[in-house]
C-alpha cells in the first residue's frame, strides 16, 4: 500500500482547480469581452471613417479610445505589455 502511494500524481490533482477556473471561467469571459469590444471598435471606426468623409474629426477621439480599450482587453488588461516592458511588479 505504501509503495503505491508514491505513484499518485500530486501536481495535476493540486493544479486541477486552477486549470478549471482559467479554462472554464476566465478564458471564455476574455473571448466574449474581446468579441464585444472588437465589434464596437469596428462600428466606431466605420462611423469615424464616415465622419472624416463628411469633413469632421468629431469621432477621432472616440475611435482612438476604443482602439486603446481593444488593446487593453487583447493584452489581458495590459498585463502582457507590462511584462514585456518590465513594468510588472509582484
Amino acid at each position: 500500500m505504501a509503495l503505491g502511494m508514491g505513484l499518485i500524481p500530486i501536481a495535476p490533482i493540486l493544479l486541477l482547480p486552477v486549470i478549471l477556473v482559467v479554462f472554464v471561467v476566465v478564458f471564455p469571459l476574455w473571448v466574449v469581452a474581446l468579441g464585444v469590444v472588437g465589434l464596437i471598435l469596428v462600428i466606431v471606426k466605420g462611423l469615424d471613417l464616415l465622419a472624416r468623409a463628411a469633413g469632421t474629426q468629431a469621432l477621432a477621439p472616440v475611435a482612438l479610445g476604443m482602439h486603446r480599450a481593444f488593446r487593453w482587453v487583447l493584452t489581458f488588461g495590459g498585463l502582457a505589455e507590462k511584462v514585456t516592458s518590465g513594468e510588472a511588479h509582484t
